[in-house]
This record gives C-alpha cells, sequence and structure tokens, in this order.
C-alpha cells in the first residue's frame, strides 16, 4: 500500500502552462498504464498521493507550480505502470518504460544502456529503463519548445509526448532495438562513455524513426546529427509485414497456441499478448539483422561536426529559396496592388486619411500597407518628391498616434 503523504498541490491546464511557465516553476508528471488498466483499488492507492491529479485507470497526469509531487515514481512504474515521463522548467527531463521480462530480457537492455543517462534494471517480473536529459543551462525557448504556442487554444501538447513515446515499447516488445540504439546514443551525446568504447549492435532503419522515437530522441534532445552519422551506410528499416505474410505464418500455428492467444486477448486483456504475437512473428521473419559493433564513440564524434556543417548549409539553402519566392510573392502581389491604385492614387490617399482618422489601430497596418504601395508607385513615375512631402505632412498631423508612428518607422518609408 502506498503512503498518503501529500499536501494541496496546484494543478493548471496546458494553455495556463504556457503563459505561466516562463514565470514560476514547473514540473510535469504523467504515467501510463498501457498494457493493462488499473484496477479501482489501484487507481483509490494511488490517489492518496495527490488529490488534483487527472486520474483514469489508465492515465496520472499532473503539474506544479509550487511544490511537488509526494510519491515515488519508481515504486509507481514497479507497481503499477508501463509508461513515465517527467519534465520541468530547469531543464530535466526524464522517461521510465517498462516490458514484461520476457519481451525484453535484462541483459538485451543492458547491451545499450551503459551510462549514467540510460539505466536498466529489473523488479520481479519486469524490466525498466529509465532515461534522463538534464540540461541546467537550457534556454527558455528549449522548455517551451515542449508545448504548442503556434496554437493558444487548450492543446494539451505537453500531455501527448508520453503516449507517442509509448508506442516504441510495442515495437521493442516485437524484437526492434531501435529504441535502446537511441538509448546508447543518448549516453554518447550525454558524455557518460569513453573514446574507446564501441557501439553496440546497430539494428536497419535508424534513418527512417516513427514518430515515437523520434519524439523520444526530441524530448531527450540527443542531436540529430548525431543519429545521421549513427545511421550511415545502414540499410532503411525493413517494409511492414503484408496481411498475406501474417496469414500464411498464422495457418502455420498450433490451434492450442491460438486459443490461447485469444483468451488472453479476450478475458485477461493483456494487450502485450499481440506484441507477444509480433515478436515471435519478427523471429520468424528476422529481416535485416542488427549491424555487429565497430565504430567507437571518438570516431562518432569525430563524424557529427562535418554532418552538422552540410546540414546547416542545407538549411541555409532551403531558408534563401524560401524567402525568395516569398519575395516574388510579394512582388506580384504589390504589382496587382498597383495596377488597382495608379489610375486614381488620390482615392487610395483619401483611404488612408480615412482609416486613420477612425482612431482604430486595427486599420494601421492596411493603411501602412498601401502608404507603401503609394510610395512605389511614386518611384516608379518620378513623382517621389511629391510623395515624401505629402508622407510627411501625414505623419505630423497624427503626432500622437504612437502605434501608427511605429508601424511608419517599421516600414521605412
Amino acid at each position: 500500500m502506498l503512503l498518503a503523504a501529500e499536501r494541496a498541490d496546484d494543478h493548471r491546464t496546458g494553455s495556463e502552462a504556457q503563459l505561466e511557465a516562463a514565470m514560476s516553476e514547473y514540473q510535469h508528471y504523467q504515467f501510463l498504464a498501457a498494457d493493462r488498466p488499473l484496477t479501482d483499488e489501484q487507481v483509490a492507492e494511488i490517489r492518496t498521493l495527490t488529490s488534483r491529479a487527472a486520474l483514469t485507470r489508465t492515465t496520472f497526469v499532473n503539474t506544479y507550480q509550487w511544490g511537488d509531487f509526494k510519491g515515488n515514481c519508481d515504486q509507481l512504474m514497479e507497481q503499477y505502470y508501463d509508461a513515465h515521463l517527467y519534465f520541468a522548467n530547469w531543464g530535466y527531463r526524464k522517461v521510465i518504460l517498462r516490458w514484461p521480462a520476457e519481451q525484453l530480457p535484462l541483459h538485451v537492455a543492458e547491451q545499450y544502456c551503459t551510462g549514467a543517462s540510460a539505466d536498466a534494471r529489473q523488479h520481479g517480473g519486469h524490466v525498466l529503463i529509465t532515461l534522463v536529459s538534464d540540461d541546467e543551462d537550457g534556454e527558455l525557448e528549449d522548455f517551451n519548445d515542449l508545448f504548442d504556442f503556434d496554437d493558444y487554444e487548450d492543446t494539451d501538447r505537453e500531455e501527448q509526448w508520453l503516449p507517442s513515446i509509448a508506442e516504441a515499447r510495442r515495437d521493442v516488445a516485437a524484437g526492434d532495438v531501435r529504441l535502446l540504439y537511441l538509448a546508447w546514443l543518448h549516453c554518447l551525446n550525454n558524455n557518460d562513455l569513453d573514446d574507446a568504447d564501441t557501439e553496440p549492435a546497430l539494428p536497419a532503419g535508424l534513418a527512417d524513426l516513427p514518430d515515437s522515437l523520434a519524439d523520444l530522441a526530441h524530448f531527450l534532445r540527443i542531436g540529430p546529427d548525431l543519429i545521421t552519422v549513427a545511421s550511415t551506410s545502414l540499410p532503411h528499416a525493413d517494409p511492414e509485414p503484408t496481411r498475406a505474410m501474417y496469414e500464411l505464418w498464422v495457418s502455420t500455428l498450433p490451434q492450442t497456441d491460438k486459443d490461447t492467444t485469444l483468451v488472453r486477448l479476450l478475458h485477461d486483456k493483456e494487450s502485450y499478448a499481440a506484441a507477444e504475437l509480433r515478436r515471435r512473428f519478427r523471429l520468424a521473419h528476422p529481416g535485416t539483422p542488427p549491424r555487429k559493433a565497430g565504430r567507437t564513440v571518438a570516431q562518432l564524434r569525430a563524424a557529427v561536426p562535418a554532418v552538422t556543417a552540410e546540414r546547416l548549409a542545407r538549411e541555409a539553402q532551403e531558408e534563401a529559396e524560401r524567402e525568395e519566392a516569398d519575395r516574388q510573392k510579394g512582388h506580384a502581389a504589390q504589382q496587382r496592388r498597383l495596377a488597382a491604385i495608379q489610375d486614381d492614387p488620390e482615392a487610395a490617399w483619401s483611404r488612408i486619411h480615412e482609416m486613420i482618422a477612425h482612431q482604430k489601430g486595427r486599420n494601421y497596418p492596411t493603411a501602412v500597407q498601401l502608404l507603401g504601395d503609394l510610395s512605389a508607385l511614386a518611384d516608379r513615375d518620378g513623382t517621389s518628391e511629391a510623395f515624401a512631402e505629402r508622407y510627411r505632412a501625414l505623419r505630423r498631423q497624427h503626432p500622437t498616434k504612437k502605434a501608427l508612428q511605429r508601424l511608419l518607422d517599421a516600414a521605412g518609408l
């Protein structure tokens, strides 16, 4: 039984966190029971640890702007949950994932979890992997990257990380060790390894990470250039098995085996029964085997700067191309606007004065754009001096409209 030792905690929604995280302490705790829902009694036990967490039979979510969670996260993972995620606005991030030991033997996990940033251990019939990323010098932008600031509606982006990352558990249970190799790269990325250490077996498809593993790498701050270096000369991931391949393999299974699996799925509600089937199918159809270890930590690190330089050059070129496309698009749009006002520029001046006179700030950007069009028209027609005189007179007419004056300054007319 868990001990109840919780004072009133402070829970806020994702949108509130977005607005306040930069100004105060912020911690986010999340747990997921992926393989089997908790019982009502287990939910009641966990409820003693927190009075205001969003708690269901499969999920636990809580955030803190003061205080702290009084439960033991490792104990909760050992007893109840299959996935856990934590982050704080001082740069600390953690992920814990759990598998039945028959799906991920400890000795396999330990081949990849070889540093302080990735720990593998066994508790009872389960193997747990803890992945930690601690960046005390992390910038505010690094923390804000965990949220959806492009959408100020309450999207709760911080709550979407764990469900996505937890999807990778199924692939590991089926024999895909890309997550484990990322754990080893994470140790390398955090300088937990010696230069002479060699990499473990390298799986195919590292350059084709599914969303779950891409999110894990992003959350743990594993550099994309390091992943690119590690995946150099590796084959792509094997194609997904077809329905016909599954049907042929299932037809070879003993009837008693099929009956047992169906009972587990229907009565025991064991979601990992399906993962076990996928693992067995993978063993029968091994595909591309992992490449044997060979490169040292020093060799991988030495290759990263060149990949980084190549990526930055490519991104700069792409950005230049986007800017040029935007410039051409903007020029074409302005030419259409000039064609609309060239026959009667005085009507455009009248419209500008009308929009400014209404003293509604939302009209100012349109008025400033129209002034820019009149300036371009004057440059084309050789009447720039006349435009400049009228422009200066307009600014003198509205010295107290600070918002308008700032927009005019920014336009550089």
